[in-house]
C-alpha cells in the first residue's frame, strides 16, 4: 500500500502548474505542519519567510534532527519531510507566519504555518497543527466538549491575518487542526469567507452543539472536504456533517490509523475503504458522545480539569513524561476517578457505562437499594461477613460457582442487549457487529470454561485475583481517609494481606484451593466485622436518609 511519502516521490518533479492542488496535497501539508521549526531563527523573526527546503537545510546545518511535534511515528515523518524538501512541488513552497504558542497555565497549544508559491501574494494554504505531546494540548482537546477554546480564537485571528497578505486562501489541518480550520473559516464575515477557496479536515473532530451552533458547520459545508480512516475515533467526536467525505484505508491497526503517514494512496489519489467505518470505532464514538450528553456540562468541566491537573502535577508537561512516572502518575489519576468527590466519580463512571452498557449502569446506580448499600458501612460489613460464611460453607466450590454465574450472567446480558438493538434496527446486523462479536466471544469463553479441563480454574483464579486486588485498594483508600491510628494500621495490614492473597491465587496449584478459600473467607469475615464495629462506633444506621 502506497502512502503520502510515496505520493511525494511520485509527483515531486511536477509543480502545481502541471498538476493542480489535490486533497492528497492537503494531507501532505497538514502533516508538514507538525515540523518543529522553533530552532530556525530566520523563520521565527518578524515577517520571516523561507522555503521548505531551506528550513530543512537550516536544521541540518545546525546538526538538529527533524522532529515531529506529536507522539507517533517519527521515522515515517522524517522520510516524508526529506522527500518533500528535495522535491520541486513542495520544496520550493514558501513557509511564512510560523506560529507556535504554548501556555500550560491557560491550557493553550496552538501552532500554524502558511504555505504559498509566492511569499506574499496569490493563493496560500494555511495549515493548523493538531495536538502535540503536551498535556496542555490534550486537555484543550477535551475542553472543546464544554467551551470555546483559546486555540479556536487564535485560529480565527491567524486566518484573518493571512487574508491581509494573500488573495485567496485554502485551509486545513489534522486532528484538532481540522477543527480549527473549519471554525476559523466559518466565523469569518462574508467578504472574507468568500475568499476562502477550500477547507480540509483530516480526521478532525467536530463541535459540541452545547458550545457552538451547528450553523457554523452548515456554512462551511459547501467548501469543505472531510477525510477519515476506517478506525476513526478522534475525527468522529461530534462528527461534523460534511457532504464531501471520504473514508480511507490505513496500514496501521485501530487507533494508530489516526496518523496521516499511514493513510493509503492509490495512483495519486485516496485509497478509499469500500467497507466503510470500523464498527468498533463507531461504538466507541457513540459511547463518548453519549457520555458528553449524559454528564452535566459543569461536572464535565470539573472532571476534565481535575483529570488533567492530576496528570500535570510535579512539573509533568508531556504525555511521555507522564508515562515515564509509571504507577505514580496513574495513582494521581485514580485519585480523581475513585476519590472522595462524588461528582467526579459519577462523571468518570458514566464513560465506561456509556461505552459498554449503553447507560444502563446509571439506572442501577440510581436505584434506592443500591444507593443505600453504597453509603452504608454497616450494610457493606454484613455483606462481607455473609460472603465469608458462604466461602466457609462451600470452600472448594465457591470459586467455581461464583465465576460460572458471573460468566453466565455477562453472556445472557450481552446477548439480550444485542438482540434488543438488532430488533430495534429492523434486524439490521451491520451497525451492531461489535455487540454481536462481544456476545459471541462471551458465549465461546463460557463454553470453553465449562467444557475444557482446567479452564474454569484458570479463569476463576484470574477474576478472583482481580477482586482481591480491588479489596486491597479499597483498604488503602479507607486508610488514607481515617485519622484513627489503630484503625489505620489494621487497614494497611489488611491491604497487604488482600494483595498477597491475590498474587498467591494467580500461581497457586488447584490442590491448595481448600486452604486458600478458608484464608480468603477468614479475611472477608474479619474485614466485615471491622466495618460493622466501625459503623457502630460512629453510630451509623444500617440505612441512610
Amino acid at each position: 500500500m502506497d502512502n503520502i511519502t510515496d505520493y511525494v516521490r511520485w509527483v515531486g518533479g511536477t509543480g502545481f502548474e502541471g498538476r493542480p492542488f489535490s486533497r492528497v496535497d492537503n494531507i501532505v501539508l497538514s502533516q508538514l505542519a507538525y515540523l518543529d521549526l522553533k530552532d530556525v531563527p530566520e523563520i521565527n523573526k518578524e515577517g520571516g519567510v523561507m522555503t521548505l527546503k531551506d528550513c530543512v537545510a537550516s536544521l541540518a546545518n545546525q546538526g538538529i534532527s527533524i522532529r515531529k511535534m506529536a507522539p507517533d511515528d517519527s521515522e515515517r515523518f522524517t522520510a516524508l519531510v526529506k522527500a518533500a524538501a528535495s522535491s520541486k512541488r513542495f520544496g520550493n513552497l514558501y513557509i511564512s507566519s510560523f506560529t507556535d504558542v504554548y501556555d500550560e497555565e491557560d491550557s493553550i497549544q496552538f501552532s500554524a504555518m502558511t504555505f504559498s508559491k509566492e511569499p506574499d501574494k496569490g493563493q496560500a494554504f494555511v495549515a493548523f497543527r493538531g495536538t502535540d505531546s503536551t498535556i496542555a494540548g490534550w486537555k484543550e482537546d477535551f475542553m472543546m466538549s464544554f467551551m470555546l477554546t483559546s486555540s479556536q480564537k487564535l485560529a480565527e485571528a491567524y486566518l484573518r491575518k493571512s487574508l491581509e497578505t494573500f488573495d485567496t486562501v485554502m485551509t486545513g489541518g489534522h486532528s484538532k487542526g481540522g477543527n480549527l480550520a473549519i471554525y476559523a473559516a466559518a466565523v469569518l464575515p462574508d467578504e472574507l469567507f468568500d475568499r476562502i477557496d477550500h477547507i480540509y479536515t483530516n480526521d478532525g473532530p467536530g463541535f459540541c452543539p452545547e458550545v457552538l451552533k451547528t450553523d457554523l458547520v452548515k456554512r462551511a459545508n459547501p467548501k469543505t472536504t472531510r477525510i477519515i480512516p476506517q478506525f476513526s475515533v478522534v475525527g468522529n467526536v461530534f462528527a461534523p456533517e460534511i457532504d464531501d467525505c471520504y473514508i480511507v484505508k490505513s496500514d496501521k491497526p485501530l487507533g494508530e490509523q489516526h496518523e496521516l503517514c499511514s493513510w493509503g494512496i492509490d495512483h495519486g489519489d485516496l485509497l478509499i475503504a469500500q467497507d466503510g467505518l470500523d464498527p468498533l470505532a463507531v461504538r466507541i464514538n457513540t459511547g463518548f458522545n453519549n457520555w458528553v450528553f449524559a454528564v452535566d456540562i459543569e461536572e464535565r468541566k470539573r472532571f476534565i480539569n481535575a483529570l488533567f491537573d492530576a496528570m500535570s502535577e510535579n512539573g509533568t508537561e508531556t504525555v511521555e513524561q507522564f508515562s515515564a512516572q509509571g504507577t505514580k502518575g496513574w495513582e494521581r489519576v485514580l485519585g480523581v476517578v475513585l476519590g472522595d468527590d462524588e461528582g467526579l466519580r459519577l462523571a468518570a463512571a458514566a464513560l465506561p457505562d456509556q461505552l459498554f452498557l449503553d447507560g444502563e449502569g446509571k439506572k442501577v446506580a440510581k436505584s434506592g437499594l443500591f444507593r443505600q448499600f453504597r453509603k452504608s458501612d454497616l450494610a457493606k460489613g454484613l455483606a462481607m461477613i455473609l460472603a465469608g460464611l458462604v466461602i466457609f460453607l462451600i470452600p472448594e466450590n465457591f470459586l467455581f460457582i461464583f465465576v460460572g454465574l458471573l460468566l453466565l450472567a455477562a453472556t445472557v446480558i450481552s446477548i439480550t442487549l444485542t438482540f434488543r438493538k438488532v430488533k430495534k434496527d429492523n434486524w439490521n446486523f451491520q451497525p451492531h457487529l461489535v455487540d454481536a462479536t462481544v456476545s459471541s466471544a462471551l458465549v465461546a469463553t463460557t463454553v470453553i470454561t465449562f467444557v475444557k479441563e482446567g479452564a474454569l480454574f484458570v479463569m476463576a483464579s484470574g477474576i478472583f485475583a482481580a477482586l482481591l486486588f480491588a479489596c486491597s485498594y479499597n483498604c488503602m483508600a479507607r486508610a488514607k481517609k481515617t485519622s484513627n491510628r489503630k484503625y489505620n494500621v489494621f487497614l494497611i495490614i489488611m491491604c497487604a494481606v488482600w494483595a498477597l492473597s491475590g498474587i498467591y491465587i494467580l500461581f497457586a496449584p488447584e490442590n491448595t484451593l481448600m486452604v486458600y478459600m478458608m484464608i480468603v473467607g477468614s479475611l472477608a469475615i474479619a474485614d466485615g466485622i471491622i466495618r460493622v464495629v466501625r459503623a457502630y462506633s460512629i453510630r451509623h444506621r444500617w440505612y441512610t436518609r
